[in-house]
């Protein structure tokens, strides 16, 4: 199959493909968590408050978040992969401009510019999956993705923390830098394209807008989406605080600090692990409900650790609950959301489902950079609070008929 040949959907996948999304995947996350351990330094590098150093991950998430409303046409206009390799040529070289930043506002800028390039990546991967699989099949390589992909927010808060102490901050996005055109270069020779038939019109405002009303008034779609959302967004209140929280409120040294994010990441492969054996037995609406009650009670232990017994273990294992329930819930939420959809265009379906997600992301990391008190409670907050959230609207707003019980149905046939 030659790069430039539509890869032909129903037939036997290449195990190769996956592998490139998610080598792609991980350099979206390398690109936060690389310099997650030199967050905490940053105020002293540039004179300048905690606040305005948690809004390069804030920004960051917002432009991400935002930009997916118009990669999502263009997907489906121009085909997955032109855009994921213009995408990652533009992801590189914000990467270098964010190693060279002069000032505080020159890395926000930078990062704002790095999200807008990175989020072609979560565009095109969820439509390239739903291009090739079926909702079945989807579950379970969104299972095997999140399950793989954890090991980069492992690795990467380890290497960061190594490099900050040995070559200092700015080498992270140097090293960024060099593995997204390593990534690229493999899409350039190995990626096909998955788009079967491209769709003219797609960039036609009234048509992506019209898209997008439409899914905005799908119930099921913005039940799954929102949701999904909300639980990120605890999950980025964690990874946006815990440097300050660790490194500067508990004293573990900046290179250190990856080994108590490697505890929570190893939840989420477990979690994602058992999703993908049981995927085929037990409906995706329930793994999906009960990701949402796991990360409910993460939220009450981190709760109950910060008023108690505040210590990084104790920290790192209670998010560690909650990023187990997390892995059931993007196991299944994002395949539920794009069969709701699946009557829109795939790209605009990736677009708007990945925009309500990492919009949530962006929310979490916002909000514990507004509260920002030198304590752990607007984390705490944050995480028990978006979960919270998350689990009432899905008890509120699940609809009657659920595409997860629909699969489920058709697995015992």
């Amino acid at each position: 199959m030659t790069a430039a040949t539509p890869a032909p959907v129903g037939t036997r996948v290449p195990l190769y493909i996956p592998g490139i999304l998610i080598a792609v995947g991980s350099a979206s996350i390398f690109s936060t968590d690389l310099y997650a351990p030199s967050l905490p330094h940053l105020p002293g590098v540039f004179t300048t408050t905690a606040s305005m150093v948690q809004l390069t991950m804030s920004v960051n998430l917002a432009a991400f978040a935002l930009a997916q409303l118009f990669h999502g046409p263009l997907a489906d206009r121009f085909g997955r992969r032109p855009i994921l390799l213009v995408g990652m040529i533009a992801f590189a070289l914000s990467a270098i401009a964010a190693a060279v930043a002069w000032s505080i506002g020159a890395l926000i800028v930078a990062r704002a510019f790095m999200g807008v390039a990175a989020a072609v990546e979560a565009v095109v991967v969820l439509a390239v999956i739903r291009d090739l699989y079926d909702e079945l099949a989807a579950v379970r390589v969104l299972a095997l993705y999140n399950m793989v992909i954890a090991i980069a927010p492992a690795v990467g808060p380890l290497i960061g923390g190594y490099v900050h102490v040995w070559l200092g901050w700015r080498a992270n996005f140097w090293i960024l830098a060099a593995y997204i055109v390593v990534t690229a270069f493999a899409i350039w020779r190995l990626l096909p394209e998955s788009l079967a038939e491209r769709d003219y019109h797609a960039l036609r405002p009234h048509r992506f807008i019209s898209a997008y009303a439409d899914l905005l008034s799908n119930r099921t779609f913005m039940t799954y989406a929102v949701a999904s959302g909300l639980v990120l967004g605890g999950l980025f209140a964690f990874i946006t605080e815990a440097p300050f929280v660790l490194i500067d409120r508990l004293g573990v040294p900046t290179q250190h600090f990856g080994f108590f994010q490697a505890l929570v990441v190893a939840a989420f492969f477990l979690g994602s692990l058992l999703a993908s054996r049981i995927a085929s037995r037990v409906a995706s609406a329930k793994l999906f409900a009960a990701g949402l009650m796991t990360t409910v009670l993460g939220g009450a232990a981190m709760m109950a650790v910060v008023y108690a017994v505040e210590a990084p273990w104790n920290i790192a294992s209670a998010m560690a609950l909650y990023a187990a329930g997390l892995a059931l819930t993007f196991a299944t939420g994002p395949a539920l959301a794009m069969a709701a959809g699946r009557h829109v265009g795939g790209g605009v379906t990736a677009a708007l489902l990945s925009t309500l997600e990492v919009g949530g992301g962006a929310i979490g990391a916002a909000t514990v950079a507004i509260l920002h008190d030198g304590t752990a409670w607007p984390m705490a907050f944050t995480i028990f609070g978006g979960a919270t959230a998350a689990l009432f609207l899905w008890l509120a707003l699940r609809p009657a008929s659920d595409p997860g019980e629909t699969v489920s149905r058709d697995v015992q046939r």
